[in-house]
């Protein structure tokens, strides 16, 4: 069919079926190229013209979305999104999480009356509030992201989880913004009251030991786990971890190579219990871990721990070291910080106190002690627990062995 007889055209691009009788079934996304003379073809891989026309409005929006000097009030929100993961993906080391953070945004948009179609400069103080109180309220989203569908259901998140997603958003309206393509909006952050939740959750020993022996058949997950509780280190440091680069002797360097940020992870000694694990680690790398979001919601449900992260590991670690006297040079050099309750400024512990991570006897006395409890109760819990294995319909549970017997 001609261009004027198309159900549906904007810009330069119309829905067509192919002249040449192939997929005769399909609309196709048409365009008239000046440098073949002809009309290119571009498959929507949709029956109905109402599926076809959402896929050719949103294609139209991705290719006028890079164009330079673009109106705000006309440049669509999302494609936006995908420019970023696709351009600065490489260089970012949290890109999955990032990709989160986005199905969420657009989660947020198909329910909100803005729809998918919000521009940036839709984006206002009021748009923010509305994502903040629909994030950290219950709610779901059901996203297709690279030919996927990605199902995700909360009972809400914390403030500071709402202020992340908003810090990335920011992030790919900046990246647009350098790249000379939009003006990016002033973003305003989660108000700091909202923030302030409640103190991150200490975990017991015998809490660690059953998550560390659920995860025993998961190695990749194991060894973070295993090197989150020997250095106290973030789930980030422990998830970009490579032994082959980051061990030496008896130090650790907890700064990947490839990662150049003025933020500076720790060097910490290494504990005896962790140099087996370090060592295999280092013989055979594992793959990499496919989704920890959803090992950590799994291993919630399973454990009956709801409100467990991965991170309460690092604040566990670091109270611990804490309450045990570490000094405070030995618990700034391997934690970044010193609590509150040393009475000691911030300043003062970055600009005064020594550290020498081959010389942190206390600490090192205080993380094999932790780590060998936990190891031990991980024993204990494995003893009485198995894992079933997935199929189909029936997701992983427990069942204690005393029950098998």
């Amino acid at each position: 069919m001609s261009r004027e007889d198309s159900p549906f055209t904007i810009g330069k691009y119309w829905l067509d079926k192919r002249r040449d009788g192939k997929s005769p079934d399909i609309w196709q996304i048409a365009t008239y190229s000046e440098k073949s003379r002809s009309v290119v073809y571009r498959s929507t891989k949709r029956r109905t013209v109402d599926e076809a026309e959402a896929v050719l409005r949103a294609y139209e929006a991705n290719v006028r979305s890079l164009e330079r000097g673009q109106d705000a009030a006309d440049a669509e929100l999302v494609p936006h999104l995908f420019h970023y993961v696709r351009e600065r993906g490489p260089d970012i080391h949290r890109v999955d999480t990032i990709k989160s953070s986005f199905r969420a945004w657009i989660g947020f948009l198909m329910q909100d009356p803005l729809g998918t179609e919000a521009t940036v400069a839709d984006i206002t103080p009021g748009v923010i509030a509305r994502f903040r109180r629909w994030r950290m309220a219950p709610h779901s989203w059901e996203v297709e992201w690279g030919g996927k569908t990605f199902r995700h259901t909360s009972q809400g998140v914390s403030g500071h989880a709402v202020q992340r997603n908003i810090e990335d958003l920011r992030a790919a309206l900046h990246h647009a913004e350098g790249e000379r393509r939009i003006e990016a909006p002033k973003i305003p952050s989660v108000n700091k009251r909202l923030r302030n939740s409640a103190p991150p959750k200490l975990l017991t020993p015998e809490q660690l030991g059953a998550i560390w022996g659920y995860a025993r058949e998961d190695v990749g997950i194991w060894r973070e786990i295993a090197l989150m509780v020997a250095t106290a280190c973030r789930p980030g440091t422990a998830m970009a971890f490579d032994p082959a680069f980051q061990w030496e002797g008896d130090i650790l360097d907890l700064q990947p190579a490839r990662e150049e940020t003025d933020k500076r992870n720790a060097i910490v000694p290494v504990i005896e219990p962790l140099r087996p694990i370090l060592r295999e680690w280092k013989a055979e790398p594992h793959e990499r871990v496919g989704s920890r979001k959803r090992w950590w919601r799994t291993a919630r449900r399973v454990l009956d721990m709801p409100n467990v992260e991965a991170y309460h590991i690092r604040h566990t670690i670091s109270t611990h070291l804490d309450r045990a006297g570490v000094p405070g040079a030995q618990l700034s050099g391997l934690t970044g910080h010193i609590p509150a309750s040393r009475g000691i400024a911030r300043t003062t512990s970055a600009h005064y106190l020594h550290y020498d991570p081959r010389n942190a006897p206390e600490a090192v006395a205080a993380l094999t002690t932790f780590f060998q409890e936990v190891e031990r109760h991980a024993d204990l819990w494995c003893a009485d627990h198995k894992r079933t294995i997935p199929v189909r319909g029936k997701p992983i549970s427990l069942v204690t062995k005393a029950g098998l017997g």
